[in-house]
């Protein structure tokens, strides 16, 4: 319907405006609530990326509490072995002790009994 007169095109242009000034309204509305989605997925992200930061950090310590246990496991097993063979040592030790300890008996016992004849004639 095209305008008449002054009046119409006044009206139609006040309705034109109105109808500008809420499109404005409700974009601007957009622009806010999107804004707050943007900061709200912002902090969102923030908060992952703190977090992602505090687990590589604590698998990095635990590659270090790893590495320094194993050096210890290391020297440990060092100690370990060197117990092993003064075990055996001691073990083999006790076992030529103990043969000659019995030889020594033997003999004695021998002599014993050589001196017991010789005196007992």
């Amino acid at each position: 319907m095209a305008p008449t007169s002054l009046n119409d095109i006044y009206k139609a242009i006040g309705t034109l405006s109105a109808q500008v000034e809420a499109l404005r309204r409700d974009i601007d509305g957009f622009e806010r609530r999107a804004g707050a989605e943007n900061r709200e997925a912002d902090e969102k992200r923030a908060v992952v990326h703190r977090r992602m930061n505090e687990i590589i950090s604590e698998v990095c310590d635990i590659k270090t509490d790893i590495a320094t246990i194993k050096d210890d496991v290391v020297d440990a097993k060092a100690v370990t072995d060197d117990v092993k063979k003064w075990k055996l040592m001691g073990i083999g030790a006790l076992g030529v002790v103990g043969i000659g300890g019995t030889a020594l008996g033997v003999s004695l016992a021998n002599s014993f009994e050589w001196l017991a004849k010789l005196f007992h004639r």
